[in-house]
């Protein structure tokens, strides 16, 4: 009976009552129905709030986004709700310095971000770990990243080692078929790997005598001696399987907004600590 008379109202006046509420109020009202659900996603205050979202170091979330080549990986709206809780999805602790990780899309306090189920591999390590190949990680969030500190600037693919195991699981059921799996197939690649290196060192052997002795075509046509093959230029590569994935830096993937408040309806950014009192006025993140 409330509802029905609720949606009653004309649409001046529900226009006139949203404006007066703000993100956390309007959330509320879009549990209440389809019909509110859809009038409080139209509000076009959702792109103004979100625009205002900046880390410490001002800069906006919408470039941070743009920098991981994920800029409309979530709707405006779930950032600012993300940004307006000031509390650890994974402990429930209450703090203003709690980031967004992004592989998730959760907040997470400094120890709960130490946990080994938000470990950041590359995505070429991770699916390595697990053995699986690279469309059967369709749809899994990847990050794209340049790192500073290297000389090349070609962006490196970030992933959730957590979301990479679950693909995994889903393949092998349960962790103990998991491990079965991947020990069986890394002792069967560390032997090819052995076997392969044999024979390379032998046929280099081979060609090295023969050069020495000054019989040039017959160092030329040595072969390996498993497959029939021309000596490769390089050592045979360790398997990737094997070799121990290293971590990212957690931090990279984390944003850390400045603390939002809701005042008559509208969201500010809170700035009580700041040494001007001033700055309230002077920075809403919605005009």
């Amino acid at each position: 009976m409330a509802l029905a008379r609720l949606s009653k109202i004309s649409l001046e006046l529900q226009y006139l009552v949203s404006t007066q509420l703000g993100p956390s109020d309007l959330l509320s009202l879009s549990h209440v129905s389809v019909y509110w659900r859809a009038f409080v996603l139209d509000d076009n205050r959702w792109a103004e709030w979100y625009s205002g979202i900046v880390s410490h170091s001002d800069e906006s979330l919408q470039e941070f986004l743009a920098r991981f080549n994920i800029p409309d990986v979530c709707s405006a709206r779930k950032m600012v709700y993300l940004c307006l809780r000031q509390w650890c999805m994974s402990c429930g602790d209450y703090s203003q310095d709690i980031q967004i990780y992004l592989p998730h899309m959760k907040r997470l306090c400094d120890t709960c971000l130490a946990d080994d189920k938000y470990t950041v591999l590359s995505f070429s390590a991770a699916i390595a770990k697990y053995d699986l190949r690279e469309r059967d990680a369709t749809g899994v969030l990847i990050l794209e990243w340049c790192n500073p500190n290297r000389v090349s600037k070609r962006a490196i693919k970030l992933v959730s080692e957590a979301h990479i195991k679950q693909i995994a699981l889903r393949q092998w059921i349960t962790e103990a078929n998991l491990e079965a799996h991947l020990s069986q197939k890394k002792a069967s690649a560390l032997a090819t790997y052995r076997e392969r290196s044999e024979d390379y060192r032998s046929a280099v052997s081979t060609r090295e005598a023969l050069q020495e002795t000054g019989n040039v075509i017959a160092a030329d046509s040595v072969v390996i001696a498993r497959t029939g093959r021309k000596i490769p230029k390089a050592f045979p590569a360790y398997p990737k399987i094997i070799l121990p994935s290293k971590p990212t830096d957690r931090k990279v993937v984390c944003f850390a907004p400045r603390p939002l408040v809701e005042v008559d309806g509208d969201v500010w950014l809170d700035v009580c600590d700041s040494d001007s009192e001033d700055e309230l006025s002077a920075n809403p993140t919605s005009e």
